[in-house]
């Protein structure tokens, strides 16, 4: 008896719950644990930007070869563009991206001196040291 009243107490309380399953699943999401390694590797072992202060980068732009010069300044919190623009740095989980340094563009740079250089709109190669 004490048994079934524990049982329809459960299926009471169960029913006046409101959980939605997709948004619990979403939050409990298993990470993505080959790219976590990778990204530990790459920081353990890897040049990171701004390490040793000025990141020198060659990227191609409509058939020519261009280089930058990205130097921390203002206390290694903004990024000098050779133009004498100031902009912001921002790590995410793959990339350092430097925005505002140059003129209408951005750049992805990732661990071990490659990334990208969004330029009008346009994802370019590009090395950097």
């Amino acid at each position: 008896m004490y048994r079934l009243i524990a049982v329809a107490g459960l299926m009471g309380l169960g029913a006046c719950t409101t959980s939605d399953l997709d948004a619990l699943g979403a939050q409990l999401s298993a990470p993505d644990l080959p790219a976590e390694t990778q990204r530990d590797l790459d920081v353990a072992y890897r040049d990171l930007p701004f390490d040793s202060g000025v990141v020198y980068v060659v990227a191609n732009e409509h058939g020519d070869l261009h280089t930058y010069s990205l130097t921390p300044c203002h206390g290694g919190t903004r990024i000098c563009g050779g133009d004498g623009h100031v902009g912001n740095v921002k790590r995410t989980a793959d990339y350092f991206v430097v925005t505002g340094a140059y003129r209408d563009r951005m750049f992805y740079l990732s661990p071990g001196g490659d990334g990208y250089l969004t330029w009008r709109g346009v994802d370019r190669d590009l090395a950097w040291n």
